[in-house]
């Protein structure tokens, strides 16, 4: 039988763990959108997307239409596929959709970066763990129906790996003092997310699930290991002791609890979007 998802009108570009990638394919499953995920390791990607139309970085949504580049701008074209009253950016009230727009951009610009240096730091020396990261999510991905490159195994990952590090230290500025810096931006919107669920609210704006909380839980997913993640992470047991020291203190955290339970109740629950869209 053949796999429907190859004749799928969308493909996606990713990197499978990457965080910015897993927001926008969360968007996408979310909307019920039918596409077809193009997965590949750190370093490996930069052709392809480029080829999608894209830059060097990924999530890439190829349509007829032309490429997506951007995690939000294909969060906002997803939600143009569900009913107004689910979109993740609200249409109104003004006020209500300027704060889910002001928290989702703060997110983007601190939370992700700071969390991607941050468990690369941790990461990048322990071979073996970047194989249970990188390798588990290219398999998994895989297994869901994406396309991986054909020479991805574990001994070609032996060989890829010590120039992909270099690589990744050098674009990423992956070094002591910038995972010192990264640790406080991602310490502050922390810090701000607990104090904002102080009053119990159950969502970070209005009472319903909106880009702000899918950007939080997505990009806040690398240094919380959420179980119902799509691409499975590794357990905390799994990783470096310095990183996974951090990870067991943010899950207990009010906003690690709460992007855990977003992953729980909102992560697989698509199949009613899907049938009212």
């Amino acid at each position: 039988m053949s796999d429907p998802r190859a004749d799928a009108p969308f493909r996606l570009v990713t990197i499978p763990f990457s965080h910015y990638c897993e927001k926008a394919r969360w968007a996408l499953d979310r909307a019920g959108v039918p596409y077809r995920e193009d997965a590949y390791l750190p370093l490996a990607h930069a052709l392809p997307a480029l080829r999608a139309g894209g830059h060097r970085s990924v999530p890439v949504l190829v349509s007829r239409a032309g490429a997506i580049t951007d995690s939000t701008d294909i969060v906002r074209y997803a939600d143009a596929f569900v009913p107004s009253e689910h979109a993740l950016f609200p249409g109104a009230p003004d006020a209500l959709r300027a704060e889910v727009e002001a928290l989702e951009e703060r997110f983007d610009r601190d939370l992700g970066p700071a969390a991607r240096r941050v468990v690369y730091f941790h990461l990048l020396p322990d071979e073996d763990a970047a194989f249970v990261v990188m390798g588990r999510s290219i398999q998994a991905r895989a297994a869901a129906g994406a396309t991986l490159p054909r020479w991805f195994g574990r001994s070609a990952f032996r060989a890829y790996f010590p120039v992909a590090r270099a690589v990744i230290r050098r674009v990423l500025r992956i070094d002591a003092a910038g995972a010192e810096r990264s640790l406080g931006k991602l310490r502050a919107v922390l810090d701000m997310v607990n104090e904002r669920l102080r009053d119990g609210r159950p969502f970070l704006v209005g009472d319903r699930f909106t880009a702000a909380d899918l950007t939080f839980a997505a990009l806040a997913a690398p240094v919380l290991a959420p179980e119902h993640h799509p691409v499975p992470l590794a357990s905390p047991s799994e990783l470096p002791a310095g990183l996974r020291g951090l990870v067991e203190a943010l899950r207990d955290e009010p906003a690690g609890a709460f992007a855990r339970r977003l992953y729980r109740d909102h992560r697989q629950q698509q199949a009613g979007l899907r049938a009212a869209a």
